[in-house]
């Protein structure tokens, strides 16, 4: 016995050197079966419009409630601040050498007559229940109401900047993911916002000449109500393109592209919307 322990050790250590030596199929080369990988999932983002004034003394306080609700929500919440619905808070004091700025548009004018703010600041949350719009303390509120429904649609945005001429050439694609239904006339809609412009603001009694203003709207890009959706079957989609040309005074860096659908006359709630800068 004694003499067989020697090649028997021997060949035992042969078959495991040889079989050790070489993987032949390693891990990293495992496949992945595709039919298990799932998309992304779409949410309905939130449109909240905020109704300011550069000379409105409580209006910061709407701003910065609404950076810390973009702060705790990120992206569902996409900010558009409209210097409408007070010509005392709006109308820029040429020759003063400050708050000389005209952050009024024609579309803003026109929004702040549909739903005619009583006070600023007040907000607008997807214009749903519009009327006059809700004071700050409730915007919260009216945003979790909405956060968790299903989005009617997908608005995918596209942006091509042409820096010599200006210009942005802005594709969208909509895609409805439910059906629209029979008898609702949907609209879409969109616009250009420009973020951290330094300019004047009265805080309180305190003027401010270096105040950062966000998300200003700067106008309207199909018109001040949008257009008519073809088709609002689920599963269709819908391409529309359009040129638009940046101010010459704007910073193209910090301009965005916002595009939503909503309901037409006489309701306006907005079912869905998406952002994408410029650039």
């Amino acid at each position: 016995m004694k003499k067989l322990i020697l090649p028997i050790f021997i060949a035992i250590t042969t078959i495991l050197f040889f079989s050790c030596d070489k993987i032949e199929t390693p891990l990293a080369q495992t496949e992945i079966d595709e039919d298990t990988l799932t998309t992304p999932t779409v949410v309905r983002r939130i449109l909240m419009e905020e109704y300011t004034g550069h000379y409105c003394t409580n209006c910061p306080e709407g701003s910065t409630e609404m950076q810390r609700l973009v702060g705790v929500y990120g992206d569902q919440i996409i900010p558009v601040s409209l210097h409408a619905g007070d010509v005392t808070f709006n109308e820029p004091h040429t020759g003063s050498g400050s708050y000389e700025t005209d952050f009024r548009t024609p579309a803003g004018d026109a929004y702040a007559i549909q739903f005619p703010p009583n006070g600023l600041p007040k907000g607008l949350v997807s214009r749903k229940n519009a009327g006059e719009g809700f004071q700050v303390g409730q915007w919260e509120s009216e945003f979790l109401a909405l956060k968790d429904d299903t989005p009617l649609a997908e608005i995918t945005i596209v942006n091509s900047y042409n820096a010599a001429t200006r210009e942005v050439t802005i594709d969208l694609e909509t895609e409805w993911l439910l059906d629209g239904g029979l008898g609702t006339t949907y609209k879409i809609q969109v616009g250009i916002i420009e973020d951290h412009i330094i300019d004047w603001q009265l805080d309180g009694s305190t003027n401010v000449p270096d105040y950062d203003h966000r998300h200003v709207f700067r106008g309207a890009v199909n018109n001040v109500w949008g257009e008519t959706v073809s088709t609002t079957s689920q599963g269709s989609k819908d391409t529309k393109s359009y040129t638009y040309t940046l101010n010459a005074g704007w910073n193209a860096d910090n301009c965005e592209v916002v595009a939503f659908i909503y309901k037409d006359s006489p309701n306006y709630e907005i079912m869905q919307a998406n952002i994408k800068y410029v650039k």
